[in-house]
């Protein structure tokens, strides 16, 4: 396991996946251990409005999820959760997104210096080339730890062995995307979550082991035995989905 770099230090392994508790720490929703740090729904610059089709689609081992990741935009999130970081009793890494470095770094800007913000986290599209991740991770260096986050099936790509020269601090291997059939006929596309996923995110953990960052293990971990195998194999950390909404997958 590789330990985390100075300004990323975790008290604990423990963490919430982006999309999974909301844009603030609430100490009235449940987890199942003390949490090292908090990250944020994902924000962009501009407000995002949920997707005109957003479903959940259930599947043997999984659900494929679609929300088109509202948010209000960042300039009104740190309106109403700029006050609660500072006073929260948990680290809080942001999970950004962003359509161009200019932007990234616009955002990055306005989030420097705010108290409670102990990291940010990038999010890097599922199409995006390496080049163009590559340049969105520079644009998001700065005074923050950069944490760059994938979907897992990406963790083979070469352009990944160039992030810790580049200065990023930690990679997250997030939820894949895919398609699913609904009874008109149409494919609808969105993030797969459960736990049918966990032994393809213990083999990208193992193959990512490579790039000499610290890894956080963010899909398919829905049992004890799940977290201890991604730690044992490498990871420095896990980030938990689905697994936190209860009932996510009846019916």
């Amino acid at each position: 396991m590789i330990l985390p770099p100075p300004g990323l230090e975790l008290a604990s392994p423990w963490m919430n996946a982006a999309g999974s508790m909301g844009f603030v720490p609430d100490s009235r929703l449940p987890f199942p251990h003390p949490m090292g740090a908090f990250v944020t729904n994902p924000i962009s610059r501009k407000p995002r409005t949920p997707a005109e089709n957003r479903t959940c689609i259930p599947y043997p081992g999984g659900c494929l999820l679609h929300t088109g990741l509202p948010n209000p935009g960042l300039r009104a999130v740190l309106r109403q959760a700029g006050v609660r970081w500072a006073r929260a009793d948990v680290p809080v890494w942001v999970h950004l997104l962003a359509d161009s470095p200019a932007e990234l770094a616009e955002m990055v800007r306005a989030l420097e210096g705010l108290e409670g913000v102990a990291a940010l986290e990038v999010g890097i599209a599922p199409t995006a080339n390496g080049e163009d991740a590559l340049a969105l991770a520079s644009a998001a260096l700065g005074e923050l730890p950069v944490v760059v986050q994938i979907p897992f099936d990406r963790a083979d790509e070469p352009w990944l062995d160039r992030l810790a020269a580049l200065g990023v601090s930690g990679l997250t291997l997030g939820a894949p995307r895919g398609s699913m059939p609904v009874p008109d006929g149409r494919l609808v596309s969105g993030r797969l979550l459960g736990p049918g996923l966990f032994p393809q995110v213990l083999a990208a953990v193992r193959s990512a082991r490579r790039i000499n960052l610290p890894l956080i293990a963010g899909a398919g971990l829905f049992q004890q035995a799940h977290v201890e195998a991604v730690l044992a194999a490498g990871a420095a950390a896990v980030q938990l989905d689905a697994v936190l909404w209860r009932g996510w997958m009846e019916g």
